[in-house]
């Protein structure tokens, strides 16, 4: 926890910059590089990002406010229409938008909705051409292309590679360059203004996808019921959501073995978030159809 006061935050280049792209470029995996801290979710099931994340990137010179947001892709369930509000929010009023592509897959309907967003604004576009360890030359061009017949003329491209740090701080640079000057917005030792309960969330979410995204990819929610610290150690209750009775014997495993293994893994990163003794229990409930519930979704935070 942070002990400055607002008095004491620096002025330079500071702005927010808004994330977007189609689901499974690498948004997440970009932010968690730039914070070299692991804040979002990350896992090769496009839709992982759920909601908007603040990630607050601070050095000597400026404060940049990164939103990642969900991937833009079409989807008919009030939870796929919680997650494109929530990126027309994040396009509200940013100082930049940066779009991430990967060219390893062809263009298609996904990137029209993420240029269509982006070619309305009046602030910089920056387009980042991620996974360009493992891509072709003439996919990027292909994709540089297609978003530079949309975009505007000032529009800058990069080749990066998000998994390995390629050209990030290239982009980092240009966004700099690109923000206006004025005061920080947060501490200059704040890296999110997400509570605690939701990056636990997170955790747990991650680990639950790293064992069950071939069987129930999109079927998992996450809510943390209890968040107590002791003296000695930080007491975490969870239940993990599924949508059907069928799907509860997914989580669990044979006698209890993948739900352990769920436990195990985010009870390892959580140590590391938060430097404590973790104590998790987690439970198994069905939700029947909670991505077309509203008053389910406002209560996990994804309303």
């Amino acid at each position: 926890m942070t002990t400055s006061t607002a008095e004491e935050w620096p002025t330079g280049k500071a702005g927010f910059v808004a994330i977007i792209g189609r689901p499974n470029v690498g948004k997440s995996t970009f932010l968690n590089r730039i914070l070299d801290y692991p804040l979002v979710a990350v896992s090769p099931v496009p839709q992982t990002t759920r909601r908007l994340w603040r990630g607050i990137y601070s050095d000597a010179e400026s404060q940049i406010v990164f939103v990642d947001t969900p991937g833009m892709y079409e989807g008919r369930t009030v939870l796929t229409d919680n997650m494109r509000k929530a990126v027309n929010r994040s396009l509200q009023d940013p100082d930049l938008v940066l779009c991430m592509c990967d060219p390893s897959r062809p263009c298609g309907k996904e990137d029209e909705l993420v240029v269509e967003r982006a070619r309305g604004l009046t602030v910089p576009v920056i387009v980042a051409l991620n996974k360009s360890d493992i891509t072709k030359d003439s996919q990027k061009t292909a994709t540089e292309m297609f978003y530079r017949e949309r975009l505007p003329e000032k529009t800058v491209v990069f080749e990066i590679s998000a998994l390995d740090g390629k050209n990030v701080t290239q982009v980092l640079d240009q966004i700099r360059k690109s923000l206006p000057e004025g005061p920080f917005f947060y501490p200059p030792d704040q890296i999110t203004d997400a509570y605690m309960r939701e990056i636990g969330a997170e955790v747990i979410r991650e680990a639950a996808m790293k064992y069950l995204f071939h069987e129930l990819p999109h079927a998992i929610a996450i809510e943390v019921a209890e968040w107590k610290e002791t003296p000695d150690k930080l007491k975490i209750f969870a239940t993990v959501y599924v949508e059907s009775e069928s799907q509860k014997p997914i989580i669990l495993g044979t006698k209890g073995e993948t739900l352990n293994k769920i436990r195990r893994d985010s009870v390892t990163k959580l140590k590391q978030y938060f430097d404590q003794r973790i104590q998790l229990k987690l439970f198994v409930k069905v939700a029947s159809d909670w991505r077309n519930r509203k008053g389910f979704l406002k209560d996990i935070g994804l309303s």
